[in-house]
């Protein structure tokens, strides 16, 4: 697939780059300290567990909203101030989320928290674009996907050796801290970025008239929605399904991040040469992994299918990143807002569904419904390289 002609800089900003790594960090371990800390936020707020993973539904539903209005709504404001503002926003909401009394409050306070999701990725690889040359791009994305995979390890392990440590409410008051730093390194290391011309919703929406596009929007809400449904109860798969002990828990937790994150780095090279295949293959394999998990019933077996299933993971957020700048990257931040839309829509769904299963139907309807999901995916996924070529072709 080839891009559209953009405008990129002569050399890249890697410090700026990396002051996004630690803003995708800090958004990224917010939006998934709950799925380690299921439990102890279920008992404290005196509420069931399926109720505690919709504080993630709740993060997504606004994020939804952000992405989609966030954009035309700022059109004509620097992006490198609106950047600040959703890390200073990042900072209040972790703390309202740790002195929350009550469950509604602490809704409220990851709904704040949805707003800096969606505001942030909508505009990640238009940013990204501005900040990096055309060779340096993939590297670049890498990296700043990198932060989801560090946010893994902070996010599951961490959070859930720290949380019997210290108490949930304490894990977010040090993620504001950390969102703090944040918002210092950002201030002093990015340069001024411009807002995407014509950025408006009359624009955003005609994007949509391409069915090739709509076709990939799809595929990217499908495979997020599949893997979210199980990494939503993860804990509670691995706690309550397999009756892992405390430090067991935490060990697999960590293995998973540190194979998400050894996968985000390597997915930047692989997607650079072999960007249909290994977007192919990974949803294949996503596949694979979920029909295993609801036939096999040995802990070690599953164990070593969920540290996979981290590591596939790590291909995704890059791959659909690519997807973007290869595609249309000179309407990369429309583009970025309808793909975020679509994957805080899947997030949100996929938490909910997932609690209403996990609820009524047990663990092993969790893995059914991720399957139908990724399979869904993997068919829009071939429509649209399909759709793009037949477009494209015509053109030439």
């Amino acid at each position: 697939m080839k891009a559209d002609n953009y405008y990129q800089p002569t050399t890249t900003h890697w410090l700026a780059v990396y002051s996004l790594f630690l803003g995708v960090t800090g958004l990224i371990a917010a939006e998934f300290i709950p799925v380690s800390l299921l439990t102890p936020i279920a008992q404290d707020l005196n509420i069931t567990e399926g109720m505690a993973g919709q504080s993630v539904t709740i993060v997504g539903i606004l994020a939804v909203i952000a992405s989609l209005t966030l954009s035309p709504l700022t059109k004509s404001i620097n992006r490198r101030t609106i950047l600040l503002l959703l890390s200073m926003l990042l900072v209040v909401s972790n703390l309202l989320i740790a002195l929350a009394p009550n469950y509604l409050f602490f809704l409220f306070g990851r709904a704040i928290l949805g707003l800096c999701v969606g505001g942030f990725w909508s505009m990640a690889s238009a940013v990204a674009l501005q900040l990096a040359t055309k060779k340096d791009l993939p590297q670049a994305l890498s990296i700043i996907y990198a932060g989801v995979s560090v946010a893994t390890i902070i996010a599951l392990p961490l959070a859930s050796y720290l949380g019997t440590a210290i108490s949930w409410r304490n894990i977010f008051l040090l993620a504001s801290l950390f969102s703090l730093v944040t918002l210092i390194c950002q201030y002093c290391l990015l340069p001024s970025l411009k807002a995407e011309e014509n950025s408006d919703f009359k624009n955003m929406f005609l994007l949509l008239k391409q069915p090739w596009l709509l076709a990939g929007i799809s595929a990217t809400m499908f495979s997020y929605g599949g893997y979210h449904v199980f990494f939503t109860y993860l804990r509670p798969f691995l706690q309550d399904h397999l009756t892992l002990s405390n430090t067991m828990l935490t060990m697999v937790l960590l293995a998973f991040g540190l194979a998400n994150c050894l996968a985000t780095f390597i997915a930047g090279r692989l997607l650079a040469k072999w960007f249909r295949g290994v977007m192919i293959a990974i949803h294949l394999i996503l596949i694979i992994i979920s029909l295993l998990f609801f036939i096999n019933h040995q802990t070690g077996n599953n164990i070593i299918l969920t540290i996979l299933w981290g590591f596939i993971f790590g291909f995704i957020p890059v791959g659909w990143s690519v997807w973007i700048t290869r595609t249309l990257a000179a309407k990369a931040e429309m583009m970025g807002s309808l793909s975020v839309a679509a994957i805080q829509l899947a997030i949100g769904l996929a938490a909910a569904i997932g609690g209403l299963a996990l609820d009524h139907l047990g663990m092993e309807s969790i893995f059914m419904v991720a399957a139908c999901s990724l399979t869904t995916a993997l068919i829009l996924i071939k429509v649209s390289f399909y759709l793009f070529y037949q477009s494209t072709h015509k053109v030439a």
